[in-house]
């Protein structure tokens, strides 16, 4: 293929990736703040021992910070600057799987939790008597909701890597329509099951127990608060339905135009109205305020990276035609360019000196 660098095209889409680097960055800097702050406050839980779940968290969480800052750092000169270097993007490349020591630490000590009698559990309160199996239950859909949201950050994230990281070394034909539609599939499918999850968690509260908030208190496993479980199972089965159909759209079925779209959108503001912010917010004292920043930030690319695909595999060609970077722009071009400009631009005011006069 022939590539011009400084072709509009080319410039447009690299800027693309970078961009999008430099947000899914943000949120990596954001999600783990509470958790490095508390680990290292006076009331912090033990990180000193090697051998126990809260030191790994806290490893965990400073490795995703700091891949957040550089991946900040490298999108932006990317999408502002124009500049970006494959050094930076193979060391991104490793620093994104760090992300995988939390997102670990966190489905180990869930699971661990599942493992205790129903009278010392961490999920549910005593006063919803609950048994074993609903404890079980409840860690199962914690560690699957963990699986899948790490699935789609540390995916996004190391997708736009791997973009930016292709058009440094001058090979950015790899990303075409079918290398976007070969994708889609499995991160609508990550996206269908963590609302498959979501919904089955409230609905066995909602079967199970009389949910009585202020008075008995909140299930809560991993990020998922369950509060009003007919919040969860709305939630669940809107993310469950746009996963199936972002799956339809990749074979070539339900092609409504933009209608995708918007209901992604639709569902990213139902995520972060009602499942973060309702849910949360009804719990008094404010008990679980740090995981509503946390689950912002998290739950961007569940929604975000389905619907980004959906677009692309819409508006790229299967395969790049060969000339499809090659819109040279050269310094003679943009010379006439500008003495063109200046040409018009002294036409127009001979032209209004002309209307003055008469």
């Amino acid at each position: 293929m022939k590539i011009a660098q400084n072709s509009f095209r080319f410039q447009s889409d690299k800027r693309q990736f970078g961009g999008l680097l430099m947000l899914l960055s943000f949120c990596l800097i954001v999600m783990p703040l509470a958790s490095i702050a508390g680990a290292f406050g006076p009331d912090g839980a033990n990180t000193t021992d090697a051998s126990t779940i809260p030191f790994w968290g806290m490893f965990g969480g400073l490795c995703i910070f700091i891949t957040g800052v550089a991946g900040v750092i490298t999108g932006y000169m990317a999408a502002v600057h124009d500049w970006s270097h494959w050094h930076l993007t193979v060391f991104l490349k490793f620093a994104v799987q760090t992300a995988w020591i939390s997102y670990m630490t966190d489905m180990v000590a869930v699971g661990q939790g599942a493992k205790l009698p129903a009278a010392m559990n961490m999920f549910i309160p005593m006063t919803y008597s609950p048994e074993d199996a609903d404890v079980k239950f409840v860690g199962a859909m914690g560690v699957i909701s963990i699986l899948c949201y790490g699935f789609a950050f540390a995916g996004s994230m190391a997708f736009m890597v791997w973009g930016l990281h292709a058009y440094n070394i001058g090979m950015p034909e790899s990303h075409n329509g079918n290398y976007f539609k070969a994708r889609i599939p499995f991160y609508s499918g990550v996206l269908a099951v963590a609302g498959l999850a979501q919904f089955l968690l409230g609905a066995w509260c909602q079967g199970r127990f009389d949910m009585d908030v202020l008075e008995k208190g909140p299930v809560k496993v991993a990020f998922l608060v369950v509060v009003y479980p007919g919040i969860s199972m709305f939630i669940g089965l809107l993310q469950f339905i746009n996963g199936v159909w972002g799956i339809a759209r990749s074979l070539g079925y339900f092609q409504i135009k933009n209608v995708y779209q918007f209901s992604m959108a639709f569902q990213w503001i139902m995520v972060l109205a009602l499942q973060n912010i309702a849910q949360i917010a009804y719990l008094p004292g404010g008990t679980a305020a740090p995981v509503a920043p946390t689950l912002a930030a998290f739950s961007l690319s569940l929604t975000l990276f389905p619907a980004y695909l959906d677009y692309k595999i819409s508006t790229l060609p299967d395969t790049l035609p060969h000339d499809y970077y090659s819109d040279m722009i050269t310094h003679e071009k943009i010379e006439e360019m500008e003495v063109s400009a200046t040409h018009d631009e002294v036409d127009n005011q001979e032209q209004t000196r002309t209307e003055i006069d008469v």
